[in-house]
């Protein structure tokens, strides 16, 4: 028995460790399809045309093009937005290029990585505010609304995207069509996140379940943990990307409120989010916020907004 046992447990182990390859061969060849699609992508869009500001400002623009770099929390977990993937290294998503231009309007060109004069660091909805105050980031941008009662506790340069929150359900999901739908319904959303308070707002009977992130709450959805999940529409159609068969985003026309979405800085920075709002409209009116949709929100088939945003500058 003990002579037959060794024989099956490497018999076994030879097929897991044959698995384990098939299954790395695999990965590492769905990572090459994805980075020769993205590659397609960014040519067939083009390079960015915008160039360094002509002026920098006093303050904290100053002092991160002083340091030689800027410092950004975006999100890892959200497709289209800000995803880091795990294959290159590289955070995607719209939120990134975003990032990338405002490197590209301090310094004049943009590198990444440890030595580079854009590094990124990973921000949730649960710490974002603590990394602005304690200087771990310099901004944020990190789908990160302007709601009005913010704007006492940062400086917000934007909005650079406008959306609004929506629901997703199972695709198979019938019985929810609607936001009233929720009521009595559990629904994921990611703690910290104003979509809390939204939701409480247009349906005060849905049962609300905070998970650490919106990754979270889609795998839950999912494993039928919960029945919905509620945030940004932009977010919810990054899920839907991935997984068309395991999700649906309700109708846009149950969009409840409006998201605009902008760059955090620390309170009191007024210069520094006047030179964002600059990039901002030199961005739009160059083509380059185009092309950054194209390169992310576009590539999956969202259609272009009917009307592009409008820095808010109070």
């Amino acid at each position: 028995m003990r002579t037959s046992f060794k024989r099956t447990s490497r018999r076994t182990v030879v097929a897991a460790l044959a698995a384990v390859a098939m299954s790395l061969a695999a990965c590492s060849g769905e990572a090459s399809q994805d980075a020769e699609e993205q590659e397609s992508v960014d040519a067939s869009v083009g390079e960015y045309s915008l160039g360094q500001a002509e002026a920098i400002p006093a303050g904290l623009i100053q002092e991160i093009q002083d340091k030689g770099f800027i410092t950004v929390g975006v999100k890892y977990d959200q497709p289209l937005i800000g995803q880091m993937n795990t294959a290159t290294g590289e955070v995607e998503g719209f939120d990134a290029e975003i990032a990338r231009l405002l490197a590209t309007y301090i310094f004049g060109e943009v590198t990444e990585g440890d030595d580079g004069n854009l590094r990124f660091v990973e921000t949730t909805s649960q710490n974002r505010e603590t990394y602005i105050n304690d200087g771990t980031v310099d901004v944020v941008i990190a789908s990160y609304s302007m709601y009005p009662e913010r704007l006492t506790q940062f400086d917000f340069a934007g909005p650079y995207f406008e959306t609004g929150q929506n629901v997703m359900v199972a695709a198979d999901n019938t019985d929810i069509q609607s936001v009233a739908d929720l009521a009595g319904r559990d629904v994921c959303i990611a703690e910290g996140s104003g979509s809390i308070a939204n939701l409480e707002a247009a349906n005060p009977e849905a049962n609300i379940t905070p998970l650490a992130d919106y990754a979270a709450c889609a795998l839950a959805l999912e494993n039928g943990q919960t029945e919905a999940v509620s945030t940004d529409e932009t977010i919810l159609y990054g899920f839907t990307v991935d997984k068309p068969d395991a999700y649906r985003v309700l109708d846009s026309a149950n969009i409840f409120t409006d998201e605009p979405y902008g760059v955090a800085m620390p309170l009191g920075e007024t210069d520094a989010r006047n030179f964002v709002n600059d990039m901002i409209d030199a961005i739009i009116a160059n083509g380059d916020w185009q092309k950054a949709f194209d390169k992310t929100f576009g590539a999956a088939g969202m259609p272009t907004p009917e009307a592009l945003p409008e820095p808010n500058r109070y």
